[in-house]
């Protein structure tokens, strides 16, 4: 189980959306393939998998996230091993 350390930030999670996102994903060194879905949705993936393999695969951002969502997210980049600081940085939720 990961543990969430930013408990104040970690309730806060419901501002962001699928930019911030994007963003993020970038700052942290990972791909965002926008390629499917027309928008509706983005995959974050480690670049040294092609994108037809799935073990690059991280996880998937819809277009509308709720803060559900985001934590979702938030724990599927932490599990692939993104310190939750750099997270929140990335984020732009912490300096």
């Amino acid at each position: 189980m990961l543990d969430i350390k930013r408990r104040d930030l970690w309730e806060s999670l419901n501002k962001i959306n699928q930019k911030d996102w994007i963003y993020a994903v970038d700052r942290l060194g990972l791909m965002a393939d926008v390629s499917g879905g027309k928008g509706s949705h983005m995959v974050i993936r480690n670049s040294k998998y092609p994108v037809s393999d799935q073990r690059g695969r991280i996880a998937t951002i819809q277009r509308d996230l709720g803060k559900q969502h985001n934590q979702t997210i938030f724990k599927h980049v932490m599990k692939y091993g993104i310190a939750e600081d750099d997270i929140w940085r990335a984020l732009k939720m912490l300096k």
